[in-house]
């Protein structure tokens, strides 16, 4: 029976099936951890419209808090930007609160977007609130509004089945070990095929820090509403369409103003009416690509110093 069960966790089928359920698991329990941990049960949404341009964009993913009513800031330039159901349809939405009301011992909630013209509110109680948004992640959310455009979800679905077929069928490894298969090789080969690998991986996360901060990507987006091109800007891109803002009297930028923090920055516009009015903290992609570049490299050549003090000198 011992034996049998060795047999089974040595299997590689075996352990491609067991690491497919642990990913799953995994992800699954990091969405439920996140809900949480955050009060809501939309804890990350899509950007899916227009109406909060220059502050949200189609495909920004964005980070949802739950919050209080009664300590909810509205405001029409600095108020928080929040996510409520529809009384009308129940789809989410996510707009700037702008002013609030108290009746009857119950918050009523103004919002308008941020591009919408200035007599587009909604007003709604309390209970639709599902929360502020307190960040965003630029880019990633295309992906969630391509997979969820019509038809979409079933290509994915037969897509996300295949690679499981091709995994099942082709194992992360080999049953059959070969013998030393190091000690056969040249030290100089294995360092100079580590080291173009390292070289492709270098390339490739600088290329994308230098996009993060500078790069301009137009594409069609099935998932948008409506379906639209829709663009995805670099920090400095952004802060470049920010201050390019001026397609209505009500949502003129005259100036936008940068700062940053840890893994974040932030775009504030200065309005044509001398307001000020409020982003909210967007993850930078550039600083994690240049921790992601220090670490990568770092893990890398401790690996070839240990591995070349471990090597054993030849015998004469």
């Amino acid at each position: 029976m011992a034996n049998n069960n060795h047999k089974l966790w040595n299997n590689e089928y075996f352990k491609t099936i067991i690491t497919i359920v642990l990913i799953v698991i995994v992800v699954f329990g990091l969405w439920f951890g996140v809900q949480t941990v955050l009060g809501t049960e939309y804890p990350a949404l899509a950007v899916a419209s227009t109406s909060m341009l220059p502050t949200l964009k189609v495909g920004d993913l964005i980070i949802v808090q739950k919050v209080d009513a009664a300590n909810l800031n509205a405001h029409y330039q600095t108020g928080d930007i929040v996510v409520f159901k529809s009384p009308t349809d129940g789809k989410l939405i996510v707009h700037r609160a702008v002013k609030k009301e108290l009746r009857n011992n119950e918050y009523w909630i103004i919002t308008h977007g941020d591009n919408n013209p200035p007599d587009a509110k909604e007003k709604f109680p309390e209970t639709y609130l599902v929360g502020k948004v307190i960040a965003k992640i630029p880019y990633i959310g295309n992906l969630a509004l391509l997979i969820h455009s019509d038809g979409n979800w079933y290509i994915f679905t037969v897509i996300i089945i295949i690679l499981i077929i091709i995994f099942l069928m082709f194992p992360l490894g080999s049953e059959e070990k070969e013998e030393k298969p190091e000690r056969e090789r040249k030290i100089l080969e294995k360092i100079d095929l580590k080291i173009i690998y390292l070289a492709i991986l270098n390339i490739l996360i600088i290329s994308f820090a230098v996009f993060s901060l500078w790069g301009n990507l137009t594409f069609w987006q099935p998932g948008a509403d409506p379906p639209q091109l829709t663009a995805i800007h670099g920090m400095f891109a952004d802060l470049q369409f920010h201050e390019s803002f001026n397609h209505y009297s009500y949502n003129h930028v005259v100036e936008a103003l940068l700062s940053q923090g840890f893994l974040t920055y932030t775009i504030n516009d200065q309005m044509v009416d001398g307001s000020l009015r409020l982003g909210i903290p967007t993850f930078s992609w550039f600083q994690f690509s240049i921790i992601t570049l220090i670490a990568v490299n770092i893990w890398q050549f401790y690996g070839f110093w240990r591995r070349k003090k471990t090597e054993k000198p030849n015998a004469l």
